[in-house]
């Protein structure tokens, strides 16, 4: 198994990723500010030539859970969690898996 790393690494903390360091104004050598500046434009968030961005289809629960429990809508059994299937919350007995 890969040794653990640093999320430091992968963010490009102390190597070259194109960053430009430039003496602060009144300020000595020791001060510096660090500006990055990107090294492709073609990555931009925005569409080009006018195309629309599709919004992603928002997650579906396929599960509840009710502290004090709640009715099985097929057997009635009373159960803390239930399922969604075919449109109904079932406990895990009538769950067709």
């Amino acid at each position: 198994m890969p040794e653990d790393r640093s999320l430091d690494e992968f963010g490009g903390a102390g190597a070259d990723t194109g960053a430009a360091e430039t003496e602060t104004a009144g300020g000595t050598d020791d001060e510096t500010e660090t500006t990055e500046t990107p090294d492709d434009d073609s990555s931009s968030a925005e569409p080009d030539d006018g195309e629309s961005v599709e919004e992603p289809t928002p997650a579906t629960a396929t599960a509840t859970w009710t502290a004090g429990g709640a009715d099985c809508e097929r057997c009635g059994d009373r159960v803390e969690r239930r399922w969604l299937d075919d449109g109904d919350r079932v406990c895990p007995d009538c769950k067709s898996w």
